[in-house]
């Protein structure tokens, strides 16, 4: 699996201060930064999952928090999985999505 961020701004950076992966049972399995990092305009960040990597199961989550100088539109964020046996495959896409948090 892979987690996908893109900046979505022409001309502000956008600051990803957390990426948090969680498995089905809501227990945090890793934490991926171990300070905030800064997205040029446009630029992106992955996060890989190896196939092999179970922990998450089939439900796992990733909680990502950001922030920017100034108002900005919000970062494009998507979930990729790709894999399959044999020469058959799958393909699932998931996007992210707000939540609010007290």
């Amino acid at each position: 699996m892979t987690l996908s961020i893109h900046n979505t701004s022409e001309t502000a950076a956008l600051v990803i201060e957390r990426i948090d992966y969680f498995n089905v049972a809501g227990q945090l399995i890793e934490k991926y930064l171990p300070r905030a990092i800064a997205l040029k305009p446009y630029g992106a960040i992955q996060i890989v999952i190896p196939q092999e990597d179970t922990r998450g199961g089939l439900g796992a989550n990733f909680i990502v928090d950001w922030s920017s100088a100034g108002a900005i539109d919000e970062p494009y964020l998507e979930a990729i999985m790709i894999g399959g046996p044999g020469t058959q495959g799958y393909s699932l896409v998931s996007l992210g999505r707000k939540v609010s948090r007290p």
